[in-house]
């Protein structure tokens, strides 16, 4: 067979490059024949790299932990060893720097379709490798007879615009234009630029910041999740600023004007030094500051990979687009479809779309009308033989939750851990609750975890509650924890979650388990959905998640009564506890509307200094008759104020708002001057003193 191998590998080479696409070839056999298979490919192929063990020596490798580190790079053929498991993440990272006439080599050991503990990721992959389009090659079997990729569609039609843009696609050339119109058009007018991987979106951003550097004097901002990710920008900018001061590694310069790489944490507060502020993969930074560069910044351009590999780009192009539609409703959209660094309809990109779920869709319904909906438990076997149900459940996901990635889909078929419960009418998912078993651990792992000494895999909630908050009783008890909830938008506040909920409770209970709990990323709206379904605050994280800039939220409702006295009651206390002593230091920035959820939603006592009623009376009205200034009284108002948020009388508007910003998180006037668009601090002291005439009085 190796002797026949070379000539195999020409065709399939050859054809490749003349279509312009890339094909999936599965290496079926022990890992030595395995891994002849492999050097022979790259006797073929110039920018070869082996991803997993066991790389021949002579060979560029990496790690699956490091495969990210790849994404901006190009390869030609990738060899992805699978003999000791595989990983979603790394075939979706790595399938996307293999340019056009490459191949992906998918190396799995011999009778892995057939063997009888196969995963259900595998077993979905194996119904996947029938596709005629994939190329098996197998141990002790003649080599197949070659068969040339026949293009679905239409050829693309060359293109390569003037000089000095060299666009490769007239969808490219519209997106120079429209990046350009941001920086020299009507202000207030952000472009959000998507595509899939392969079409110039990243070259599209360098071509018109250079454009830009050479006709005007400009200095402009290049933002993504690390400079490897914008590399790609400062290379095609660099390809056209002939002239251009390379010498800092992160910077360009030409002609007065200027190309500067701002790491995502510090874009913020310097986002006034510059004229244009670029932003690519945007998926991948924190909602909050692409908020605040709204605030901060008028001309914009945010750029995101639609079917990413990390599974993000269509929850954050809707949820973007909300604060969009808010902040500046005249912003624009445009979508780059054609590929250019391979072919239409590229056989691989088909494929890893498919195994992946990349491209999964929720379901369009819109109403329920009459319709009878069902609330059933989904096993593994059902997701695998049923690819609609499959895809609308992680196109539901995805939506819902914008980091949802291709390890979750494996994880969801491959751990028994998690169960899944769907809300169906008919053929339409409308909802999905995972779930995932935790905790039951022995005296001396749960008094490792408290300790810090030990962490394990998974177990989020039981370990959080012990390690964090020191009670070591929860996590010796067992526990469901809600990954995922998610309905469908056009049905929302109709009671599904709720409904779904419910169910997922009552299959709780029915596995003897003593809590359940969750944990996400706190906002307003999701805080008041988690208490009324019961569920009691236990923890808020000190530092906001990376991905959706919100602080982590934990919460728990309790089944077996022994739980109270053991560690929820401490719990319970302990949150209301820390989040008033905390809420002038590590929380002084959280939303006023959500400060005042979480206040109200637990066992928080009232602020009490010992002031006399008479005293504090005394002081509120010298307040409100100008007599006293606002530094005298802070304490009378905080004594009051804490009561009035505890009270039924409380009354949420935009006033109190501002009254909880400055008065019981300790804002800068500044500041809160700033979020509330007061005129000055004259304007906002009227303001405060009218809240307390009418309300604390």
């Amino acid at each position: 067979m190796l002797s026949l191998l070379p000539t195999f590998i020409s065709k399939l080479h050859g054809d490749s490059l003349a279509a312009n696409c890339r094909r999936l070839v599965i290496v079926e056999g022990d890992l030595c024949w395995s891994t002849q298979i492999t050097q022979v490919f790259s006797e073929h192929y110039s920018a070869m790299l082996w991803a997993g063990d066991n790389a021949p020596d002579s060979m560029l490798h990496c790690p699956f932990k490091t495969a990210k580190k790849w994404l901006g790079q190009e390869t030609d053929c990738i060899a992805i060893n699978a003999h000791h498991g595989i990983d979603a993440n790394v075939i979706g990272a790595l399938s996307g720097t293999i340019k056009g006439g490459g191949v992906m080599l998918l190396l799995l050991p011999l009778g892995w379709k057939s063997d009888a503990n196969i995963s259900p990721f595998m077993k979905r992959l194996s119904l996947l490798c029938a596709d005629p389009d994939v190329i098996t090659l197998c141990q002790d079997t003649p080599i197949p007879i070659f068969k040339p990729w026949i293009h679905q569609s239409p050829n693309s039609v060359d293109f390569i615009s003037s000089a000095p843009r060299f666009c490769l696609s007239q969808q490219q050339e519209l997106a120079v234009d429209a990046i350009i119109k941001v920086a020299v058009g009507h202000r207030k007018r952000p472009l959000v630029l998507s595509a899939d991987r392969g079409r110039g979106k990243s070259s599209s951003l360098g071509i018109a910041a250079a454009e830009l550097m050479l006709t005007r004097k400009m200095k402009i901002a290049v933002t993504s999740p690390s400079f490897s990710c914008a590399s790609t920008v400062f290379s095609h900018a660099q390809q056209r600023l002939v002239d251009a001061d390379t010498t800092h590694p992160h910077r360009l310069l030409c002609q007065g004007s200027e190309l500067h790489f701002i790491a995502q944490d510090v874009i913020c507060d310097v986002a006034d030094n510059f004229d244009f502020i670029l932003v690519d993969e945007a998926a991948a930074i924190p909602g909050d500051t692409l908020i605040a560069l709204l605030n901060r910044h008028n001309r914009l351009v945010f750029a995101t990979t639609i079917h990413g590999y990390e599974g993000t780009g269509r929850g954050f192009e809707i949820k973007f687009k909300q604060a969009l539609n808010k902040k500046m409703p005249q912003w624009k959209a445009l979508h780059i479809e054609q590929p250019i660094r391979w072919q239409v309809n590229d056989p691989l990109e088909q494929w890893v779309f498919n195994a992946l779920l990349l491209n999964a869709e929720y379901s369009t319904i819109e109403t329920l009308s009459d319709a009878t909906i069902s609330y059933e438990r989904v096993t593994k076997s059902e997701l695998v033989a049923n690819k609609n149900l499959l895809s609308q459940i992680v196109g539901l996901l995805i939506h819902a939750h914008y980091q949802t990635s291709p390890n979750d889909v494996q994880q969801l078929l491959d751990d028994a851990s998690q169960h899944l419960l769907v809300a169906r009418t008919e053929q339409h998912v409308i909802g999905c609750c995972l779930l995932v078993k935790e905790g039951a651990f022995d005296e001396d792992l749960a008094q490792a975890v408290m300790l810090g000494q030990r962490r394990i895999k998974g177990h989020l909630l039981a370990q959080s509650i012990a390690a964090h908050l020191g009670l070591k009783a929860a996590a010796k008890q067992s526990c469901y924890r809600i990954l995922r909830i998610a309905v469908l938008p056009a049905l929302h506040r109709q009671g599904i979650g709720h409904q779904l909920l419910s169910r997922a409770e009552k299959y709780a209970l029915s596995c003897g388990v003593d809590y359940i709990g969750t944990s996400f990323g706190a906002s307003d709206e999701l805080v008041n959905f988690w208490h009324n379904a019961g569920f009691t605050p236990i923890r808020l994280g000190i530092n906001r998640d990376a991905a959706s800039g919100l602080h982590s939220l934990l919460c728990v409702k309790v089944f077996n009564p022994y739980c109270y006295d053991s560690w929820f009651n401490d719990a319970a206390l302990l949150f209301s506890a820390s989040f008033c002593a905390q809420r002038v230091e590590q929380f002084q920035q959280l939303a006023p509307e959500l400060f005042l959820r979480l206040y109200r939603n637990g066992k928080t006592q009232s602020i009490d200094y010992q002031l006399p009623e008479p005293f504090i009376q005394s002081q509120l009205k010298g307040f409100c008759l100008g007599a006293l200034g606002y530094d005298y009284v802070v304490a009378s108002i905080e004594t009051r104020l804490s009561s009035y948020l505890l009270s039924d009388d409380c009354t949420r508007n935009e006033e109190l708002f501002f009254v909880i910003a400055k008065v019981m998180q300790r804002q800068a006037w500044t500041d809160v001057i700033s979020t509330f668009k007061y005129t000055g601090r004259k304007q906002a002291e009227s303001i405060l003193r009218q809240f307390v005439s009418e309300n604390l009085i």
